[in-house]
This record gives structure tokens, sequence and C-alpha cells, in this order.
């Protein structure tokens, strides 16, 4: 059951006794040199940078596996790789499930968003902003209400609240800023999100590979403290909003903001197009969006509970019937399944009821909301694929032996995030980057120590990394949204995105994932440590248009500089932008 170990690569010949055996027998084996594993993880890393297609590097890493596993024959690892590895995932029941849920929620939020509620509750939200202070707060409040899915979030952010925060004076890069940088922390974090599905696949199937059945959600949950970048990007923009002061670079378009009178449009002009709408245009009720997002969270909560309640009855365990505990012990994909299907049904009914859509058409947008996430699926069942042929080459042993002499495991989940800033930031996609490297840090990280723990940091590491790359890269499709939805040139929002984020990467990277991973202090301490850096950030260069910062009053108080008073309200920029925006309506 150890296997053999060959000291040199090809066709070799071994003589096998079993004890207890009167006979050997004689076995052919073939045998690769260990460091040829690495080919195909290898492979797939680079072909992603390179070509910056997820799915060829994935399927080319496949083949890779393929390759060696079959003696080097191309003919039979090509046969290998679409009868065996691709279809293996098709084979679990877990997998199947991932796949399941993913399509009916993408399906789910396609409707939801057609049937104009989503925008409905936007639109009523926002009738509570009066200045441009109050658009930030408010843009930030709704992207807590569209958890549900990043891509969603900022479409539907950027479609129904452009013209209103235009009016209040929020400069369409700063208006991005907040849409890219709350959507996708939320929905990346939420455990009832579309990404949820896929990150739960990528868990279970990496523990699968060394043969450990785990709960992805209970691993998923536990995981959530740890995604320092995240989760510092998340409650720096938060900050930073509530600060109502800004920095460089968006303080350069705020200044040139008022220096130009905001366009209005033609009414007449504009009452031509909304004529021309009106035919497609659908009532935009709020409640058509909450009561199933709301049944979803209710059911999918409540099917976990009495689920995992009743694994435990069965099992003999003498745990106390808490949701946690139910939760971990829950095949927590079933419970989303029953969740999301007694939603979806629920809104095949709401809809109709209203005459906004008839059945038919809510099931052509379903189905425009599955073929939407079939690249993350197709994304997800190749890493899986990728993993399975990993495992077949012993990948994952051979880095853990190298790693093992060299490295104290507690740097795993720094060495993590590294990786997955540089993958996620060169392919532009976060999911596709998870996929390629799950099925290698989980088995590694399994072979080096048996500390749970440091499996949540890994995971956590993995997760939280690869965010950078969709909050970051030009080519992230949520980057490209956000600069189309918000109409915001895309080089100015890239510009807004790298100077936010790089801080925060290097200090979610150095006071998080390496201290904590150490066993420093506690995780709470590194976000404790990191806002502080970004509020005195915040506080020393933060500033109203046309004023000083503190750090710049500071500096020309040392230099025994005077000038006049650098003013402290922010009422005096509201009036400011009120005027021009009077004047380009009088005009």
């Amino acid at each position: 059951s150890s296997g053999i170990n060959a000291e040199y690569g090809g066709s070799s010949r071994y003589n096998i006794c079993v004890s207890g055996c009167a006979e050997c027998e004689e076995v052919s084996i073939f045998a690769i040199p260990a460091p040829l594993t690495l080919l195909p993880p290898i492979l797939t890393v680079l072909l992603a940078i390179l070509t910056k297609q997820v799915l060829l590097s994935l399927s080319c890493g496949v083949f890779a596996a393929a390759f060696l596993s079959n003696a080097y024959n191309p003919v039979e690892a090509f046969m290998d790789t679409f009868d065996n590895y691709l279809v293996l995932p098709f084979l679990d029941p877990g997998k199947a499930g991932v796949i399941l849920f993913t399509s009916l929620m993408s399906g789910l939020i396609e409707m939801l968003e057609k049937s104009g509620g989503a925008k409905g509750f936007a639109n009523m939200i926002f009738k509570l902003a009066s200045t441009v202070y109050h658009a930030g707060v408010l843009t930030v409040t709704i992207s807590f209400a569209f958890f549900f899915d990043d891509f969603a979030s900022i479409m539907i952010s950027g479609k129904s609240l452009g013209p209103l925060v235009t009016k209040l004076g929020l400069t369409p890069q700063k208006f991005s800023f907040i849409v890219h940088m709350m959507a996708v922390t939320v929905a990346s974090l939420c455990p009832l999100s579309s990404w949820a599905g896929i990150q739960i696949g990528y868990i279970e199937s990496a523990f699968g590979l060394v043969n450990m059945d785990v709960s992805g959600f209970s691993y998923l949950l536990q995981s959530i403290p740890y995604r320092f970048f995240v989760l510092t990007g998340l409650f720096s923009t938060v900050i930073y909003i509530l600060f109502n002061k800004d920095i460089v670079p968006i303080i350069t378009y705020e200044e040139n903001n008022l220096d130009h009178v905001i366009y209005t449009p033609d009414p007449e002009k504009a009452e031509e197009g909304d004529d021309d709408e009106e035919e497609n245009k659908v009532p935009e009720r709020w409640y058509n969006a909450i009561i199933p997002l709301v049944v979803l969270v209710f059911i999918s909560l409540l099917r976990m509970y009495f689920d995992g309640k009743q694994v435990i009855l069965e099992s003999g365990d003498d745990l106390p019937i808490t949701f946690m505990n139910c939760a971990s012990k829950c095949n927590s994909i079933n419970c989303l399944i029953v969740g999301t299907s007694v939603s979806l049904m629920l809104t095949l009914v709401l809809i109709p009821a209203q005459r906004i859509m008839g059945v038919s058409k809510c099931a052509e947008h379903f189905v425009e909301g599955v073929k939407g996430m079939s690249e993350p699926i197709m994304i997800l069942i190749l890493a899986w694929s990728l993993g399975f042929a990993m495992n077949d080459i012993h990948t994952s042993e051979y880095i853990a032996g190298a790693l093992g002499e060299n490295m104290p495991v507690q740097y795993f989940p720094s060495l993590v995030c590294l990786i997955g800033y540089t993958m996620s930031y060169a392919s532009g996609s976060a999911m596709g980057t998870q996929g390629i490297i799950f099925p290698l840090i989980i088995p590694v990280v399994v072979h080096l120590t048996g500390d749970t723990e440091v499996y949540v940091k890994t995971i956590a590491a993995a997760f939280g990394s690869t965010v950078f790359g969709n909050l970051c890269s030009p080519i992230a499709d949520t980057t490209i949204a956000s600069a189309l939805f918000t109409n915001c040139p895309i080089v100015d929002h890239l510009k807004v995105m790298t100077t936010f984020c790089v801080p925060i990467a290097v200090l979610s990277l150095l006071f998080g994932d390496l201290f904590v991973g150490l066993n420093l202090y506690p995780f709470y301490v590194a976000y404790i440590i990191s806002l502080l850096a970004m509020v005195l950030v915040f506080v020393l260069f933060g500033r109203h248009p046309r004023r000083r910062s503190l750090f710049q009053v500071l500096l020309d108080r040392a230099r025994g500089i005077k000038r006049a008073s650098s003013g402290s309200s922010s009422d005096s920029d509201t009036s400011e932008r009120t005027a021009l925006l009077s004047k380009g309506k009088n005009k």
C-alpha cells in the first residue's frame, strides 16, 4: 500500500513477493522521474499567464498529466483525458450537486434582474440620497443587498444608480470603485452567493484527492475570518466612504468634476429615448427581488439545521444540537439546492401573477442565466479533472516531500497568498485561479501536517488572495463590467483600483497571512493593525476638493509656510456642486 519508488524513470521489472505466499510474481512497472510530476501544474500556470485562457490552460494540464501516466503515449493520453478524467467529475453525486446548484442560482439571478425587482429595490433605497456623501453611503448599502452575485451587483448598481449619483455629483471614477470593490468582496464572502457552490466544490474535491471526507460548507465558513485581503478591502472601503474625504487619484477626478459643468441631456431627446424603451420596460417593484431572496436564505438555513440534526442523532454523537454543528454535518449543497429550487418556484408564480412576464419568458431568462454561468462551470469541471490526473502521478507527494525538509508549514498560507495574487492578476479570474491551485495546495498541506487550523488558513489564503485579480486585473470580466456600467474610462478605473488594492494586499499578506500563519497573534489583531494603517492614510492624506490634506498642512508648518485656511466643512463642496448643477440645468 505504500507504493514502489523507482530510482530512475522508464520501464522496470520487479519481483513482487507477498508475505505468506510461496511464489513471487514478476511485474513490469513504468516509473517517471519525480520532478516531471510538476509539469502539469507548471504548464497550466504558464499557459494561463501567457494566453489568458483558463479553459485552454486547464485542458492542457489534464492532457500533460495523462501523457505522463500513460507512459508518454500521446494517443492513450488523449483518449484518457476525455473518456476518463473529464468523465470522473460527473460520477460523483457531490460534484453533480455543485453543478446543479450553480446553474439554478444563475438562472434565478437572471430572472430577478429581468423582472425589475432588483432595480426597483435600488431605486427605492436611493430616494433617501440628497448629497454626494449620501450617494456613496447608499451605494455601499445597496451592494450588501445584492450579495448573491458580483456581476449582477455591478450591472444592477451601475445601470440603475448611475444617472442618480451623477446628478448628486459623484464622479464616475469614485462610483465605479465603490461598485466594483463592494460587489466582488461581498459576493466572494457570502456563503449563499453564486461563488459558494463552486468554492465548496473545490474544497471537497481537493480533500477527496487524499481520501478525506470533509464538509466543504463548514470549511468555507471557518475560512471567512482569515480572508485578510477581502475583509480588509471591504472594511477599508466602508471606512473611506464614511470619512467623506478623498485621496489620490480620486481627489484629482473630484477636482476636475468641479471645474466642469455636468452635462445634462436634451429633455426632448431624453423623452424620445424613453418612448422607444417604454414597450420593453417592466414594473420595478422591489419586493419581486427581496421576497425570493429572503425565502432562499430561510429555506436553505432551515434545511441545513434539520438535515444536520438528523445526521447527529443517527450517528449517536454527543454534539449539542446547534446551528453551527448542524451546518458542519449536513449535506450543504443539497440544502442550497432545496432553498434555491423553492425560491425559483416562488419566482415563477410571483412574476406571472403580476403580469410582468409570462412563464415562458421567465423560462427564457432562466436559460440565459444558466448559459452565462457555463464558463465557470467548465472551469470547475476541468479543475476537478486536473486534480484527479495529478493525483494519479503523485504530484502533491513530491511537492510535500520537497517542502517538508525546507519550509515550516506555518509559512504555507503566505506562500499560497503570493501565488494567488500573481496568478489571479495574470489570468483575470479568481475562480479560474482557484481551480488551478486547489487540487495542488490541499493535498500538499495535508501531507505536510494534520493540523486543521493550517488547512483553514490555507483555504482562506487561496480564496482571499485570488480576489485580487478580479479587482485589479485589466482582463478581469468584473473590471471591464464595472467600467462599462458606470461610464468610467477603464484606464481611470484601473488606476483607482490598483492604488487602493495594492497597499491592502501588502498589509494583508504581511500582518495577516504571514504573522497569523506564524501564530504571533489572533486573526482579529491583523485587522486592527491593517485598518489602523488605512485610517492613518485617510486622516493624513484625505481631503476635500480644493482643500489641503492634514499632511500638507503639517508639512507647510514644518517649512514655515503660511497659507489660507483649508476649511473644515464638506458643506461648501456640496454647495459648490449644487450651484454648478443648477447652472448646467439653466443652460
